[in-house]
């Protein structure tokens, strides 16, 4: 029993990635201006925090208005018309010492599947993941710090945490729950 536990734990880790269509530079930088001030107000709050980017009728990037979720979750208003739906983004709240927030989970890659936008996670550490709906791929975009990070935040905490999750590999990590 436990040498197939440690076979299955193997073959998700050695599983090989797909690929799948990275995001442009200025729409990581416009990501990275959003959602550093939201940081802050996630970490103060201890709430997670949502919206959407989209396309106005005009063309133009733009954002939705971010709202307020619960410790463990954030569902965003989907805009009306006019408003064409490009990725969801989220932050995941405060740091907790008892909950691994330092990486996407399962339900942010299928809910974004199901939407049909790829995804934006920002973690308490200050990482920026991006999720690829369609390939199923969570890819982080830069590493700790790289947005504002809760004072409160350990690094290590989570363990070790890979550049590149797959689907599978993101189930694996949620069975704590």
């Amino acid at each position: 029993m436990i040498l197939t536990a440690a076979l299955v734990v193997l073959a998700i880790v050695l599983e090989p990635l797909p690929p799948y269509a990275p995001p442009s530079s200025a729409e990581i930088e416009m990501l990275k201006q959003r959602l550093a001030p939201i940081q802050h107000l996630s970490f103060a709050a201890g709430y997670e925090y949502c919206g959407y980017l989209g396309r106005r009728g005009n063309g133009a990037p733009g954002f939705t208005k971010i709202l307020r979720g619960h410790h463990n979750g954030c569902t965003p208003k989907v805009p009306g018309e006019g408003f064409g739906l490009i990725a969801s983004l989220h932050t995941h709240g405060a740091y907790d010492p008892s909950i691994p927030a330092e990486f996407p989970t399962a339900l942010d890659m299928r809910s974004d599947r199901r939407e049909g936008v790829v995804g934006y996670v920002a973690t308490p550490g200050g990482r920026l993941w991006y999720i690829d709906s369609k390939a199923m791929l969570a890819v982080e975009i830069c590493g700790p710090g790289c947005l504002p990070q809760d004072p409160d935040f350990h690094a290590g905490d989570d363990g070790e945490i890979a550049e590149r999750l797959s689907y599978a590999q993101l189930l694996a990590l949620d069975a704590w729950e």
